[in-house]
C-alpha cells in the first residue's frame, strides 16, 4: 500500500545578499567568483544555525564554466566558506538556478535527510563581455532555434508582440505603456541600496533617450530600457528544521517544452501556472490572493513583456487587469492589495541570472521580518521560459493560524508538442514543389548605433502530409526587413528549395551563430596553427 509523504517544516534560519552590480572594480570593488562566493559567509553573523551544524551546501548558478572558468564550484564554495565535509551539490537550471537550489535544500531538510542545508545562488557575469554572454546564455535555447538567431532577448521580444497583438496595442501604445512599466520598476529601484541600477527613469526621459539613440530598438518591438542589466550577484539562506519564524510553505517549479517555436502561444507561460499550482497545494492556499494585504510578490521580470503576464499565470491578478495592473499602486503598489517587486524587480535591481532566484527569496524574507508582511511569494523562470520556480515563505504563526491541508493541483494548462525527429525542413521539401505555410509571428534585431536591421527570427506553420501542422523557426537576413514587417499572423507563407537553399517567400533561409563546440573546435586549430609556426623559435 502506497503511503503519503509527509514533509517536516522548514524553515529560513538565516538570509543574507550582497549588493547587485559589477563587482569589476569600476562599479563595485574587483572580485572573483570564489571572492564573491565567500561574501555569501556573512550569512552565519547571528545566525542560530552555526558552520559546524550546515550538513550540504546546494549551489545554484547558471554556466559557471563558461563564464568564470570554475568547475567543480559547489566543493570549491563549501571551501571558501569553511564547511567543507559537507555535501555539495551544483545546481544548473539556467536562470532559475538560485530558485532551484532553494527547492533542492528545501527537499534534503523536508525530507529527514538533513536537519540544516546552506542555500547559494551566484552569479559572476562580468568575467566576459556583454556579447560573450548573450552567446552562452543562448545556451539554454534549443541548438537550431540558436543558430538561427533565437537568444533570450529576442524571445523577450516575441513575447512583446504575442502581448501587442492580443490586446490590439499599436507601436505607439506598446512604448508608452512600456514607458510606464520602466518608470515603475526604476521608482523602486532608486529606493533599494542593494540594486544595481538604482536610479528614477521618468517618461520623459525614457522618450527622451529614444530621440538621443541610447535607449534604442534593440529587438522589435523592445527598446534598450525594456532590458535587465548584466549583473553580478550572490545570496545565500540557511533552512533547518528548528522552528523559525519564517518557514517555507510552498515550493514548486515546473518545465515547457524546449523549443519556442513549438509553443501553442507566448502570452502565457504554463511552467509558471504548473509551478505556482503545486507551490500553493503545497501550501494548501486555495486562492493565493486570500493573501491579499500581506503579502509581497517577487516576479521575474527581465523584459517589459513578461511582468504583466506573470501576475496574472501567478493567480494575482485576474486576465482583464493584465493590461493596467502593475501601472495601478492601489492593486501593486507599496500600500496595495499585492505589493509587487518593491525592491526594484531584474529590470530595477538586475539579474544575476543563477542568483537572482535566491535573491528574490532574500528579499521577501527580509520583508516579512523589517516589514510586516505576512507571507512573499517568489517567481523564477529558466531557460527560453521552461524551467519555472514559484515560493512561498510565510510567518508561521500566520500559517499556523489558516487552513493549510495540501492538495493535488488539476487543471493544469496543457504544452505544445514537439515535432517529431525525423519532421525536418529538409524532410518538409523533400517532395516536388513549394510548402504552403502561414506566417505566426517573427522579430527583428537592429544595430544600436546606425538602426540597420540585422536579422529576422520568423515562426511558420507549416502544412504537412496527413493533415499534420507543425512550426518551424527561420532566420532571415536583415536586408529583408521591409518585406518581413508588412507580415502578421495568418499571412500565407510559401517555403521552397532552391539549390543548397532554403527560402521562405523567396528570401534564403540564414544560419547567424555556431554552437560554442564549433567555436572550441576553431580556437584549437588557430592554436595549433601558431604552435607549427613557432616550433623553430627559441624558447623564451
Amino acid at each position: 500500500m502506497k503511503t503519503a509523504f509527509h514533509p517536516r517544516k522548514v524553515y529560513v534560519a538565516a538570509s543574507y545578499m550582497a549588493p547587485v552590480g559589477r563587482y569589476n572594480g569600476r562599479e563595485r570593488e574587483e572580485l572573483s567568483f570564489l571572492g564573491l562566493a565567500e561574501k555569501s559567509g556573512a550569512v552565519f553573523d547571528g545566525s542560530p544555525v552555526r558552520r559546524k551544524e550546515i550538513e550540504a551546501v546546494v549551489v545554484g548558478c547558471q554556466s559557471p564554466v563558461a563564464f568564470s572558468s570554475v568547475d567543480n564550484t559547489a566543493a570549491k564554495v563549501a571551501g571558501v566558506l569553511g564547511v567543507s565535509g559537507t555535501k555539495s551539490i551544483l545546481i544548473d537550471t539556467a536562470s532559475s538556478s538560485g530558485a532551484t537550489a532553494f527547492e533542492v535544500a528545501y527537499q534534503m531538510v523536508a525530507s529527514g535527510s538533513c536537519d540544516h542545508v546552506l542555500a547559494i545562488g551566484i552569479q559572476k557575469m562580468s568575467d566576459v563581455s556583454t556579447p560573450e554572454a548573450t552567446r552562452i546564455v543562448a545556451g539554454v535555447i534549443d541548438r537550431d532555434e540558436a543558430e538561427f538567431g533565437l537568444s533570450m532577448p529576442a524571445c523577450g521580444a516575441l513575447v512583446a508582440r504575442a502581448l501587442m497583438e492580443r490586446l490590439g496595442l499599436s507601436l505607439e501604445e506598446w512604448t508608452a505603456f512600456s514607458s510606464l512599466l520602466t518608470q515603475r520598476a526604476h521608482r523602486y529601484a532608486a529606493r533599494n541600496p542593494d540594486a544595481h541600477l538604482n536610479f528614477e527613469i521618468e517618461v520623459e526621459e525614457y522618450y527622451r533617450q529614444i530621440v538621443s539613440g541610447k535607449n534604442y530598438q534593440y529587438w522589435w518591438p523592445l527598446r534598450y530600457h525594456d532590458f535587465c542589466p548584466m549583473s553580478d550577484g550572490v545570496a545565500a539562506v540557511i533552512l533547518t528544521s528548528r522552528p523559525q519564524e519564517v518557514l517555507a510553505a510552498g515550493v514548486g517549479s515546473a518545465t515547457d517544452i524546449p523549443t519556442i517555436a513549438d509553443r501553442n502561444y507566448f502570452h502565457s507561460f504554463p511552467a509558471t501556472v504548473r509551478a505556482a499550482a503545486e507551490a500553493y497545494g503545497m501550501a494548501g492556499l486555495k486562492d493565493v490572493r486570500s493573501l491579499a494585504g500581506g503579502l509581497h510578490v517577487n516576479m521575474h521580470d527581465p523584459f517589459n513583456g513578461f511582468g504583466p503576464i506573470n501576475m496574472v499565470d501567478l493567480g494575482i491578478l485576474p486576465r482583464h487587469r493584465l493590461l493596467d495592473g502593475l501601472l495601478d499602486d492601489e492593486l501593486t503598489g507599496e500600500h496595495g492589495l499585492f505589493p509587487t517587486n518593491l525592491t526594484g524587480g531584474l529590470k530595477g535591481r538586475g539579474h544575476p541570472l543563477g542568483a537572482t532566484g535566491m535573491i528574490q527569496v532574500v528579499e521577501n524574507h527580509r520583508l516579512i521580518l523589517e516589514r510586516g508582511f505576512r507571507a512573499g511569494l517568489s517567481h523564477s523562470i529558466g531557460g527560453p521560459i521552461n524551467n519555472n520556480v514559484v515560493i512561498l515563505l510565510e510567518r508561521e504563526e500566520h500559517y499556523d493560524k489558516r487552513r493549510h491541508e495540501p492538495y493535488k493541483p488539476w487543471g493544469l494548462p496543457s504544452l505544445g508538442r514537439t515535432k517529431p525527429r525525423d519532421m525536418t525542413v529538409e524532410a518538409l521539401l523533400a517532395g516536388n514543389g513549394p510548402v504552403e505555410g502561414d506566417f505566426v509571428t517573427a522579430t527583428t534585431r537592429f544595430d544600436h548605433k546606425s538602426g540597420e536591421p540585422l536579422n529576422t527570427v520568423m515562426v511558420v506553420s507549416c502544412h504537412c502530409e496527413a493533415g499534420e501542422r507543425y512550426n518551424f523557426l527561420f532566420g532571415i537576413g536583415g536586408e529583408f526587413y521591409d518585406r518581413t514587417a508588412p507580415l502578421t499572423p495568418g499571412d500565407r507563407v510559401t517555403l521552397e528549395r532552391s539549390g543548397t537553399d532554403i527560402l521562405v517567400n523567396r528570401m534564403p533561409v540564414r544560419r547567424f551563430y555556431r554552437r560554442t563546440l564549433d567555436g572550441l573546435v576553431e580556437l584549437a586549430e588557430a592554436a595549433r596553427r601558431r604552435l607549427r609556426g613557432s616550433r623553430s623559435e627559441p624558447l623564451g
